[in-house]
C-alpha cells in the first residue's frame, strides 16, 4: 500500500478500511471451513457417523474434499485423513514428499522493488490485481452479496494461476530463489 492510500487519498478515505474488512472477512471464511481453527484439530479423533462427511468439509465441495487446515495436516503428519470405524485417523495412504520439488521463495517479495517493464514485475502486478479483485468481491460477498461468492472462487482459481506463473519465474539471474507472490493491493488503474 502506497502512503497515499495510507492517507485515504486513492479510492477515498474508506478504501483502506473496506480492503481490511475484505482481508478479514476471507480470514474468517477459511476458518469457517475449519482451516487454522485449533478447536478443529481435535475433531479429528472425535467420532463421527459412518456415512457423515470429512471433518471441517468446505462448504458445497465435494464430499471427499477437506478444508485448507486438514490438507496442511495430512501434509505435517505424512499420511492422508481416513475415516476408519467412524473416526477420523492419520492412517491412510503415505504422502510421498520430495525436498525437490518445494518452491525456494524469495524472501520478502516486493512488486515496487522488481525492474518497472521487466516480465517479473509485468507477473507480480497481474498477481496482485488478482489479488485485490478478490478481496474486492470477497468483500461485496460478506457486505450483503453472497451470491458473488461463485466470482470470488474463480478468483481465487485465477490468483493461484498467476501465482505459479510467478513461482517459475527466478528472482534474480543465475539465482536459486524464484519470485512469490507480493500479495499487494493493485492500484485502480
Amino acid at each position: 500500500m502506497t502512503s497515499t492510500e495510507q492517507d485515504g487519498a486513492v479510492g477515498g478515505p474508506d478504501r483502506r478500511t473496506a480492503l481490511q474488512l475484505a482481508a478479514t472477512a476471507a480470514v474468517s471464511g477459511v476458518l469457517a471451513t475449519g482451516a487454522g481453527v485449533p478447536s478443529a484439530a481435535s475433531a479429528v479423533a472425535e467420532p463421527a457417523a459412518p456415512e457423515g462427511p470429512p471433518p471441517a468439509v468446505q462448504a458445497e465441495a465435494r464430499a471427499d474434499e477437506l478444508a485448507h487446515y486438514y490438507r496442511f495436516w495430512e501434509i505435517v503428519q505424512g499420511r492422508r485423513l481416513v475415516k476408519t470405524h467412524g473416526y477420523w485417523s492419520f492412517d491412510g495412504p503415505v504422502i510421498p514428499f520430495d525436498q525437490r520439488e518445494v518452491y525456494r521463495l524469495v524472501q520478502n517479495p516486493d512488486t515496487q522493488q522488481l525492474e518497472e517493464g521487466s516480465a517479473a514485475r509485468e507477473a507480480s502486478e497481474r498477481c496482485d490485481r488478482a489479488y485485490t479483485e478478490m478481496l474486492r468481491t470477497l468483500n461485496r460477498v460478506f457486505d450483503g452479496h453472497p451470491q458473488e461468492l461463485r466470482r470470488a472462487e474463480r478468483q481465487m482459481e485465477v490468483l493461484g494461476k498467476q501465482a505459479r506463473a510467478l513461482m517459475r519465474m527466478p528472482s534474480a539471474p543465475g539465482a536459486k530463489t524464484v519470485l512469490a507472490p507480493a500479495f499487494q493491493l493493485a492500484e485502480d488503474d
